[in-house]
């Protein structure tokens, strides 16, 4: 009986250091692969800013969830890729923009990003640039090949009052 209580103890005391060992293994894989979201969410980020600046609309969607939902100051929610697609002026305007990353939370399958923009536009057909400054706030999802894609945006702007003006 005195070995089988030792042989007990001594077999709680490897299971609770080996789950501790276990936990500790999970903790760490965890933060690697939130390291490696932020990183993803950041590469996202960059592909966005260069699409903007390129004008390149295509690239710029290639971001973009199917059934994403961008909120744009003063006008009604774009619910769809499609609607998103419409929206986009990239033929009418062109646009020399620096994005600031302020924030980036990892939850799971699900992320959410801060950041303000600061820069110009140009439309294009009359060479009038306007500076430009925003905040927004990007949700994203991670797809099931485990990339990430924008599926909510809501942003304000503020036009910047020239001296010249």
């Amino acid at each position: 009986m005195k070995n089988l209580r030792m042989i007990l103890s001594l077999t709680l005391i490897l299971c609770i250091v080996v789950g501790c060992q276990k936990r500790k293994e999970v903790a760490e894989e965890s933060e690697m692969n939130i390291g490696a979201d932020i990183a993803a969410i950041k590469n996202l980020t960059n592909q966005r800013v260069r699409a903007f600046n390129d004008g390149n609309l295509d690239a710029f969607m290639a971001l973009v969830a199917d059934d994403a939902v961008f909120m744009p100051p003063g006008v009604p929610a774009l619910i769809g890729k499609e609607a998103i697609y419409n929206w986009q002026n990239f033929d009418e305007m062109s646009f020399d923009a620096t994005i600031f990353l302020d924030e980036i939370e990892i939850c799971g399958e699900w992320a959410f990003q801060r950041v303000h923009w600061e820069g110009s536009w140009t439309i294009n057909a009359s060479g009038e640039t306007t500076p430009y400054k925003s905040k927004e706030i990007f949700i994203y999802r991670r797809q099931p090949d485990g990339s990430w894609l924008t599926t909510h945006a809501i942003w304000n702007g503020t036009h910047i009052e020239t001296e010249d003006k």
